[in-house]
């Protein structure tokens, strides 16, 4: 489980395919890392695997590959990392599982001073079920609140915080990024529609 609370961003060094999977690299400043660990890249959850340097090494499955963006990934992309959760930590973020639900596009790009507004489309009739105004939304692993919802697109506003220490400070018009919907909307969309399922079946 994660926040969205991006810990640090790392730089890509290789992304390799082999098979129907890659082999993804990434140079880090994270410390103390124990191989098996979680670690979301982008907004997906990857295992860290063994290493004879300080680098992140992560085998990306042809699921994840097909689901993501992270196949796109280029030698000296920027990325954003983000441990999994302690029991101790501070939750300053949402509910992130780091499972990857849809792919959406940056359709604008909106400066307000230091501010920008981000407008993303690309979201089908069903992603709709998990959009809500002043909800929470993970794009590229970055907890963020949707501030409004229009013609399966949605509006949100990045603070220059977010802007100078995650990836999304240098979006472009036409982008594809990770999106995970809220975990809490999720579930109560699923428990609504097989409640309703139940009812049609058993009328009063």
């Amino acid at each position: 489980m994660f926040t969205g609370i991006i810990e640090e961003k790392g730089t890509v060094i290789s992304n390799t395919k082999y098979g129907e999977a890659n082999r993804l690299t990434i140079s880090s400043g994270l410390k103390q890392l124990e191989v098996g660990e979680s670690i979301a890249v982008n907004g997906v959850c990857l295992t860290f695997l063994p290493s004879a340097d300080s680098n992140l090494n992560f085998d990306v499955s042809p699921e994840t590959l097909n689901k993501t963006t992270l196949g796109n990934l280029k030698i000296g992309d920027e990325v954003n990392l983000e441990r999994a959760m302690l029991a101790s930590t501070r939750f300053g973020g949402h509910y992130v599982s780091g499972h990857v639900d849809a792919v959406a596009h940056i359709h604008a790009l909106k400066h307000m001073d230091e501010f920008v507004e981000v407008e993303l489309s690309g979201f089908d009739a069903n992603a709709m079920l998990y959009l809500v105004p002043k909800g929470s939304i993970t794009v590229e692993g970055v907890s963020l609140t949707i501030n409004s919802v229009a013609n399966q697109s949605i509006k949100l506003m990045l603070i220059p915080h977010t802007l100078l220490n995650t990836t999304l400070g240098v979006l472009k018009q036409g982008k594809r990024v990770n999106i995970e919907f809220d975990y809490l909307a999720r579930i109560v969309a699923h428990q609504l529609q097989i409640a309703g399922k139940l009812n049609n079946h058993n009328p009063l």
